[in-house]
């Protein structure tokens, strides 16, 4: 079973307000597919995770309006990969 990794290298976050007017907390972590190069992204927090290694709870999935299964972009959440 490969496990997707999620790399957090630094506990820095940045804000951005939205278009209405909200401000959003980001940090930036990286996927680790098992690939040359890991996936790069922004990930949506209200604090920010130490840096570590991760991996996708569960809970971060949800169904789409059209019944599909997606990453909850607002709803993502991370468990600290056990070695």
């Amino acid at each position: 079973v490969m496990v997707m990794r999620v790399i957090i290298k630094s506990s820095n976050v940045r804000q951005e307000k939205t278009q209405k007017g909200t401000v959003i907390i980001k940090q930036q972590a990286a996927m680790d597919q098992g690939r040359d190069f890991p996936l790069v992204f922004d990930l949506v927090v209200s604090e920010p995770y130490p840096a570590g290694e991760y991996i996708l709870d569960p809970g971060s999935f949800r169904i789409s309006q059209y019944g599909s299964l997606e990453l909850d972009p607002y709803g993502l959440k991370l468990k600290p990969l056990s070695k």
